[in-house]
């Protein structure tokens, strides 16, 4: 090999794996100081793009898991007021049943009314007043009574990613709609005598007055609403003027607990509200079973694919010290050497 002065190759070829030590050892401090090997797009373009894609799933999975327990804490609050609810109805059957016992009189069955008032009343506030982050739960009113509530518990826009709650969960749990003693509910199939509407009989023994007609009916709920304006026609033809209209709780009972075959027939709508009741919180259980099922298997899916994250970007910590290590000596080294390879050119000024 030529001596020359003007090129000194050694030299070059010490600086350029000079270069190299250094890099090798920057990208191992890199990798152990973030704990990640892919730190940007130039260290692997493809895993970083693969890795960009899986950190935005796990962030859905996340997103997801929470969705599934704000919808949990939604269906514990709502049951939670419907025990309330369902507790209340099984003292009000009670007092009904005591009152449907004929050995009760005015005084007592009076004081069966007074209490049975307040509990419908402490239902009906119960109803008005239970929400969950702005949204009415059991008042009938509100997008949930309208359309149901739609949990999203996936990554994607399709169905398969969403749990609907049933609208029937979010009716209107107030005594009138549970029990059934609307206008609509009472009905007038068999509660009028229509050969003897206009007098008094042995079936036909509660007084409602039509159209300023005295009808006689089998129910003293249909009476009731008759003295209330919903009803019209004729004692031979009687129909319901307003099958949305309703009356107040105290004249509902005022009507139910004045004999023991009132009481009596007031049971059915009782049970109809308790099986009311009963039915939303048997759906509510089935819910929560199915989002907690939702919510397990997001997890396990985050957890895989958290893994399979971990393999692309997390750096081998013992791999990185290896090499940092590896680089740091041949920096030592080609620093050294670079030394002695800057020198060989004054080798020249001997022959001179």
């Amino acid at each position: 090999m030529a001596l020359t002065v003007n090129t000194n190759l050694a030299s070059l070829t010490v600086q350029r794996n000079l270069s190299a030590a250094t890099k090798g050892l920057n990208t191992a401090m890199d990798r152990m100081s973030t704990g990640f090997k892919i730190n940007s797009a130039a260290d692997d373009a493809a895993g970083y793009a693969v890795a960009t894609k899986m950190n935005s799933k796990l962030n859905g999975y996340e997103v997801a898991e929470s969705n599934g327990q704000m919808a949990t804490s939604l269906l514990t609050t709502e049951e939670g007021v419907l025990k309330i609810i369902n507790s209340y109805l099984s003292r009000i059957r009670d007092l009904t049943e005591q009152a449907a016992n004929g050995t009760y009189a005015t005084d007592s069955l009076k004081a069966i009314k007074t209490e049975v008032v307040q509990r419908m009343s402490e239902i009906n506030r119960l109803v008005e007043v239970t929400d969950f982050n702005g949204l009415n739960l059991i008042n009938g009113r509100g997008s949930a009574a309208d359309h149901g509530i739609n949990i999203q518990i996936g990554l994607n826009s399709d169905t398969n990613n969403v749990i609907a709650l049933n609208k029937e969960l979010f009716e209107n749990a107030g005594c009138t709609s549970i029990m059934g003693f609307s206008a609509a509910g009472v009905g007038l199939t068999g509660n009028v005598d229509l050969t003897s509407a206009s007098s008094q009989t042995t079936t036909c023994q509660y007084e409602g007055t039509v159209d300023g007609s005295v009808v006689y009916f089998k129910s003293a709920l249909t009476a009731c609403y008759a003295n209330n304006g919903l009803l019209t026609g004729t004692a031979g033809s009687v129909t319901i003027a307003d099958s949305t209209g309703t009356i107040a709780i105290e004249d509902v009972c005022d009507s139910v607990y004045s004999y023991d075959s009132s009481a009596r027939e007031f049971l059915n709508y009782i049970d109809h509200a308790v099986e009311n009741i009963t039915d939303r919180m048997t759906m509510i259980g089935a819910y929560q079973n199915r989002i907690s099922s939702a919510i397990e298997a997001l997890s396990i899916q985050g957890e895989n694919l958290i893994e399979a994250h971990s393999s692309i970007v997390d750096a081998d910590i013992a791999t990185e010290s290896s090499n940092y290590m590896k680089n740091q000596i041949l920096q030592q080294a080609a620093a050294t050497l670079l030394t002695t390879a800057n020198q060989t050119p004054s080798i020249a000024l001997n022959l001179i």
